[in-house]
């Protein structure tokens, strides 16, 4: 029966052996996959380490003769031999390796204690890699296992399963190991991991957890170590006898108790269950139930693995909140679970079994043993651990530790690694010209070969890419030279059309868009200060307009000088009116004696041809308050300033409450446009538009006035801005529309055919969704004669596919569509072929003396044949002389239009002047029958005709 006993023992220790293959698995399939390999190899490294130190001398520390219950003395280098003589009988419970009768049977059970005990130490080296794996070094592991496995396991083995042992002769039970294999291994990776820290990012302030390498890897690990649980436990005894099936079976037990657990607590807590949580629970009931598993009941042992996995659960979340990192929760399954198990021995054994003779007798013994074994691993694994991390030892290199275990401990590179190098290399260097490796038949194979597909088509684009932009290069070449008299132009109108042309400083487009965007200095306040010449209309009348002009200049040069380059602004907002900004400190006594200061510099006489001028200046300012518009406090100023003019000349007003009700001015002039749609104020006035080749009228542009009745008749810009702010310009072009088609009617039935009559639309006017519903609806829109202008304000550039479809619908009603102000910036070339226009106007800025300057000429005809190409006709406005109309005409101008022509007339006046147009026609027709018949001739006197 002792042979039986021994084979049994045998088997039972090679599938204990099974425990590795499962921690293998388990702890591989744990860490991410860049470590998974070092992991392995540590492993492996366990058995043959620890099989060879435990031969040398952990085995006779453990089993050897005792000296005073606490060491093993002799039974060393134990030989292992076949001995064929002697009888096989049981081996004594008293029996140790260090006696002298080596009979066959003695020497055959030995050698069977020594393959178990070998795996067992080996199983509690292998707790310790799982929990500081990723971080540790492959030296510091292998001192670590040679320490636990030659010293720290034997001695506490033999203190607890040595029959002379200190901690058995007391009555301390741990059947299988709960604190023999699996405390001293759960005890030693927790000072480690408190030696190590925790992986680089594990911690964070994301908290990341790492995503595992393998659940399926995980999973079979977990069934190996259960499987391999039940030799661990079956195979204790050293014997087989009919204890053993049912010892076997409560092994399955309290696993099955520790998983069901799991589940239960998993799907009411998460609402879901993790891998790592099952398997880890399932782990920490077998470790609680393996103290006591011999002497408990079914129903006790599944108890124990429910007892196992909660205290697991418990403990892993607790060195979660103190930052423990433990990667596959040894402290928790092998250090926590097993002194549960072991301290429930006093409550879970029955009575009679107990050898302290009662429960709370027996929990004392189990606490002393607990806390001897602890003590012991901290008193020797401490310190060798502490050595390990000050020598540099104990844990990877931060460097290491990114590029993972494999590479850097054990140089095992894979082709994910090799393809990230790869990938890694074209993003230094740029240069795609090497292809990344191929390895056929494989999945990575199948990336890598993508991925060169990718940049076989990143270079084709790249290629195609440059030779696009080289064509368009050559393209832009070409064009660059053709529009230079253009830009060149463009950029004085742009310096034009914010700066004053006579005093160099800004004007009040300039203004408008610095109030848009204010310089402001930290600290500072802004000071904005509104002035208004006096007596200036004086210079004017006595001295001539080149007097006032010059008056003009030196205030502005007197006002700049004053100004702080990029913290201070100047402005001239009309003829005799300026605005400046300026930062002050004190927004007090500051900034009164700075503008009393500007008034008194301001008002120094002059010479201007020998005349000594002087004229006046009122001063109104107003201190911006923290978080006012500065539109707001300007509007302050403008007030201050009417104050100190109505006061009298050479007044400086600062704002206050009081003036402030001077506003109530402009919220009537408000209330008074409200009313002027109502009681149709709004009137129009008609400028004709002349045929270039011909001077035939060929339509009138209908500009809105205001005919106030206090006030008198008022130009666009004074009420323009009111409707925009009222949201009232649709309703202002509407009124305008009916005026303009009412006049077009009128000519008509007196007889007069004007083939085209022409409106501004504001960009609320073409936004209004019931503008085409409401021109369908009309019948009194002359087909083909009415043309809508669109103002500046409808950004070309940008022009919405709302606003496209909106003007593909009018022209579908027979409504022209004429661009302003073209050629200026407002409307570019893109702008003008995304919309098709039947007309181009022509800005003012291009014919202004045209006559006189032929690198204008040479841009008005490339703008001309620029309309032409797109099939739009061409309208220039501001013809002032008829040498510009002739030199218009002659370039290819379909439309003239300016005051030489016709000023802006009432719809009477325009009756009188087109009559007094036919009379000058019929004139002209009888002179040039007496003269010569030349074509010039003939085309000027068609021009001065039209007037």
């Amino acid at each position: 029966m002792a042979e039986f006993d021994t084979a049994w023992t045998v088997i039972m220790a090679l599938l204990v052996l099974i425990l590795q293959c499962g921690f293998l698995c388990l702890e591989s399939g744990t860490v991410r996959e860049k470590n998974a390999a070092n992991v392995a190899l540590k492993n492996i490294a366990d058995i043959c380490l620890v099989g060879t130190v435990f031969w040398i001398a952990g085995f006779g520390l453990m089993f050897g003769s005792s000296l005073g219950g606490l060491v093993g003395v002799d039974g060393f280098f134990p030989n292992l031999s076949n001995v064929v003589t002697g009888t096989a009988g049981h081996v004594p419970d008293h029996a140790h390796v260090g006696d002298a009768d080596h009979s066959g049977g003695l020497e055959a059970h030995v050698s069977a204690m020594f393959l178990f005990q070998t795996a067992f130490a080996a199983t509690a080296a292998t707790i310790v890699s799982g929990a500081v794996a990723e971080r540790e070094r492959f030296l510091g592991y292998i001192a670590t296992s040679l320490t636990l496995a030659g010293l720290v396991y034997p001695l506490v083995g033999h203190w607890v399963w040595n029959p002379a042992g200190g901690l058995r002769q007391i009555g301390f039970i741990d059947f299988a190991g709960a604190t023999v294999v699996h405390s001293v291994g759960g005890w030693t990776a927790l000072i480690a991991v408190l030696f190590l820290g925790p992986r680089l990012g594990r911690y964070g302030h994301k908290n990341r957890f790492f995503e595992e390498n393998s659940v399926s890897l995980m999973a079979l690990g977990g069934i190996l170590l259960w499987i391999g649980w039940g030799a661990f436990n079956g195979g204790s005894a050293m014997v087989f006898n009919a204890d053993v099936a049912p010892v076997v079976a409560r092994t399955m037990l309290s696993a099955a108790g520790a998983g069901v657990t799991c589940i239960v607590v998993g799907l009411l807590v998460n609402g879901h269950i993790r891998a790592e949580l099952l398997i880890n629970g399932i782990l920490g009931g077998l470790v609680a139930g393996t103290a006591a598993i011999h002497l408990v009941t079914g129903p006790v042992a599944f108890l124990i693995g429910v007892a196992g996995a909660l205290t697991v659960m418990f403990v892993r979340d607790v060195l979660d909140a103190l930052k423990i990192d433990d990667v596959v929760g040894a402290v928790p399954v092998h250090l926590a679970a097993g002194v549960v198990g072991t301290l429930a021995v006093a409550v879970a054994v029955p009575y009679e079994a107990l050898p302290a003779g009662s429960r709370l007798g027996q929990l004392g013994i189990q606490i002393l043993g607990v806390g001897v074994v602890a003590a012991w691993v901290m008193a020797t694994m401490g310190p060798l651990l502490w050595m390990l991390n000050r020598r540099g030892l104990l844990r990877a290199k931060p460097r290491d530790e990114v590029r993972g275990l494999n590479l850097a401990e054990n140089n095992q590179r894979n082709a994910l690694l090799d393809l990230l190098e790869d990938m890694k290399r074209h993003q230094r260097s740029g240069r795609f010209s090497q292809r990344v490796r191929v390895e056929p038949s494989t999945r990575l194979g199948a990336l890598a070969y993508r991925y060169n597909r990718v940049l076989d088509r990143v270079e084709t684009e790249i290629a195609q890419r440059i030779d696009a932009l080289r064509r368009e290069r050559d393209m832009r070449a070409i064009a660059e030279d053709a529009f230079d008299a253009m830009c060149e132009a463009q950029k004085e109108s742009a310096w034009a059309a914010r700066h004053d042309k006579l005093t160099g400083i800004g004007n009040r487009k300039y203004l408008e868009d610095f109030l848009a965007a204010p310089v402001q200095v930290p600290g500072e306040v802004t000071l904005v200060i509104a002035l208004d010449l006096d007596r200036f209309k004086e210079i004017n009348d006595t001295y001539g307009h080149a007097a006032g002009d010059a008056v003009l200049q030196v205030v502005a040069r007197r006002l700049s000088g004053r100004m702080q380059d990029g913290r201070d602004f100047a402005f001239r907002i009309g003829g005799d009116e300026f605005t400046a900004f300026v930062q002050v400190s004190d927004g007090g006594a500051e900034a009164e004696e700075l503008c009393q200061d500007l008034a008194f510099t301001l008002l120094e006489p002059f010479y201007y041809q020998e005349v000594r001028l002087r004229f006046g200046v009122s001063v109104g300012f107003a201190v911006m308050d923290p978080g006012e518009p500065l539109k707001s406090t300007l509007r302050r100023a403008d007030l201050a300033l009417y104050e100190a003019k109505s006061s009298g000349s050479d007044h400086v007003v600062a704002y206050s409450d009081a003036i402030g009700q001077a506003h109530s001015d402009k919220m009537n002039l408000i209330r008074d446009f409200r009313e002027a749609l109502e009681r149709n104020e709004i009137t129009a006035l008609f400028q004709p538009q002349i045929e270039a080749k011909t001077g035939r009228l060929i339509g009138c542009e209908v500009l809105a006035r205001w005919q106030h009745p206090h006030r008198g008749l008022l130009t666009p810009d004074l009420f323009l801005p009111i409707a925009e702010e009222m949201s009232c310009s649709a309703d202002l072009d509407l009124a305008v529309l009916d005026l303009a088609l009412q006049g077009y009617w009128e000519l008509h039935r007196q007889g007069i055919e004007l083939p085209g009559i022409s409106v501004n639309v504001s960009a609320a006017r073409l936004a209004d969704p019931q503008l085409v519903a409401e021109l369908q609806n009309r019948d009194d829109i002359p087909r083909g004669a009415l043309t809508f202008e669109l103002l500046e304000t409808v950004f070309l550039d940008s022009i919405s596919d709302d606003y496209a479809q909106k003007i593909a619908m009018l022209k579908d009603l027979g409504i022209s569509i004429e661009i302003d102000d073209f050629g200026t910036g407002h409307a570019s070339i893109a702008g003008v072929l995304a919309l098709q226009p039947d007309r181009l106007k022509i800005d003012r800025v291009f014919a202004s003396e045209i006559d006189r300057k032929p690198a204008r000429q040479d841009l008005m005809r490339g703008l001309i044949e620029m309309a032409a190409s797109v099939g739009a006709e061409t309208v220039v406005e501001g013809v002032e002389t008829w040498e510009e109309a002739r030199v218009l005409t002659t370039l290819g101008a379909d439309v003239l239009q300016g005051y030489v022509i016709g000023r802006p007339m009432a719809f009477e006046d325009l009756l009188r002047w087109h009559s007094a147009r036919e009379g000058q026609a019929e004139t002209a027709a009888v002179h040039d029958g007496q003269l010569d018949g030349r074509q010039d001739q003939g085309q000027d006197s068609s021009l001065r005709s039209a007037g």
